[in-house]
């Protein structure tokens, strides 16, 4: 888990760098990428991090739980400016994980991998506040949907309900380039009777996730 983690802050920092230098060679483009139309403004994010499952899917009776493990996650937030502190939003999320099989689950699932696709499709409102020149905190409120597409022999796929709620900051300046830090709290649940489950009656597991992540916006 501590080697996945630091490959994951790895992979995060050279795709943010990537993001910066085309933010900064875009920047008399932006205008293309987040449009003034009359009074209305648009601001586009994208961002890259960490998806971390804080939760077991199924608790094993014996201690080996079915879980899924910390993976590289990827993000686009668009958002409606409502006012110089407020904004609609809405996102699109992919983090790509993997399975540790636990004893809940029957000894003849297979592959083809154990990897795991997460997917969330969210909106709601995202608020911020002045702090000095450079610095604005922000809050994130909103709802929608998780996904979970599965690579395993009689999995099935599912979505499920989630809140979305991020706490972060933006870097702000004179231009049309904003760099932004968030961490974003997923809570769901999981059915279990999508898992090829053996010897437990399946019900709805409580599922707690956390996104970390650090993005490039552009405005006009």
């Amino acid at each position: 888990m501590k080697r996945e983690s630091i490959l994951t802050a790895r992979a995060a920092v050279v795709l943010v760098a990537g993001l910066t230098a085309l933010a900064s060679s875009a920047g008399a483009q932006a205008p293309v990428a987040a449009r003034r139309i009359g009074e209305e403004i648009w601001r586009v994010t994208a961002s890259t991090g960490a998806y971390v499952p804080r939760s077991a899917l199924i608790i094993g009776a014996d201690g080996k739980d079915t879980r899924l493990g910390v993976g590289p996650s990827f993000s686009i937030d668009v958002q409606y400016l409502i006012s110089e502190y407020a904004a609609g939003y809405a996102n699109g999320t992919l983090g790509f994980n993997s399975i540790t099989l636990g004893t809940a689950i029957r000894p003849t699932t297979t592959g083809p991998s154990n990897q795991v696709m997460l997917m969330g499709g969210t909106a709601g409102v995202m608020l911020s506040a002045p702090l000095g020149d450079k610095f604005q905190p922000t809050l994130r409120l909103g709802g929608g949907f998780k996904g979970y597409s599965f690579d395993i022999t009689d999995a099935e796929n599912q979505w499920r309900p989630t809140a979305d709620i991020g706490i972060g900051f933006r870097g702000v300046g004179n231009g049309p380039i904003e760099m932004n830090a968030e961490v974003r709290y997923l809570p769901s649940s999981f059915d279990q009777g999508k898992l090829p489950i053996r010897g437990i009656t399946p019900q709805a597991q409580r599922q707690t996730d956390l996104v970390f992540s650090v993005g490039v916006s552009i405005r006009p």
